[in-house]
């Protein structure tokens, strides 16, 4: 079982200290909760000395994940999404048939039961239906213009937390659906990190180099991202 360290006015947050066969102290700030990983016999004082030394960023980080939280997608009616980097306002309508249509500032959720959990299945539905449409063709566009056509294999999308794309090294290249939130530039730069690795599996200077060449902003972009793309993830 793992040691919950209490608010105290050393620690002005929660930790938990989680004791395996490692060698050595390391912290996480995950979901605004507090984690040390530490060696099984590693000394309370030892863990403390540790954590007060790191107290300052992770107060920060902990500030920041609850700013992000606040920020994060509310799928309801009246609320505004992104939809290719444009906000729209969200309209729920109660319909017998079940769709979603976007217009130039309006997104129409139809819908037989108007709920959070009902209105976001719908949405993320439709919007990894417009994600297998744009993005597939954009990448075949792309891995052709670098040459790479022949080492793609096919292109999926799954939800994942970590990555907004993998490419694999059977030629398999996977986007998470929510990035058609993103501006198009911001897309398209996503695509082209992920085409680019059909030639290089890694982030190495060549890797980046390849990215330039067809996306040279693509620094401006990734940063967007980096900043950005929590707002794409939903509170519930």
């Amino acid at each position: 079982m793992p040691d919950i360290c209490k608010l105290n006015p050393t620690f002005p947050f929660n930790f938990e200290i989680n004791r395996s066969k490692r060698k050595s102290l390391v912290l996480y700030v995950k979901s605004g909760k507090v984690e040390v990983r530490a060696p099984r016999y590693a000394s309370t004082k030892w863990i403390h000395e540790f954590v007060y030394d790191k107290k300052d960023w992770i107060e920060s980080e902990l500030a920041r994940q609850k700013r992000h939280m606040k920020q994060r997608l509310v799928i309801a009616d009246g609320r505004e999404v992104t939809f290719l980097g444009k906000p729209r306002t969200i309209v729920a309508l109660i319909s017998p048939q079940q769709d979603v249509k976007v217009t130039r500032d309006f997104l129409f959720i139809y819908t037989r039961q108007n709920t959070p959990e009902k209105l976001e299945k719908l949405f993320n539905r439709w919007l990894k239906e417009k994600a297998m449409e744009h993005m597939t063709t954009e990448t075949i566009k792309i891995a052709r213009e670098l040459g790479l056509e022949d080492r793609l294999n096919k292109v999926i999308f799954r939800k994942t937390k970590t990555k907004w794309g993998h490419c694999c090294q059977d030629g398999t290249i996977q986007y998470n659906w929510l990035a058609m939130m993103a501006p198009r530039e911001v897309i398209r730069y996503l695509i082209v990190h992920e085409c680019s690795h059909l030639k290089h599996m890694d982030h190495s200077k060549r890797f980046w180099q390849t990215v330039e060449s067809i996306c040279p902003d693509y620094s401006e972009h990734r940063h967007w991202l980096a900043e950005n793309g929590h707002r794409f993830w939903s509170r519930q």
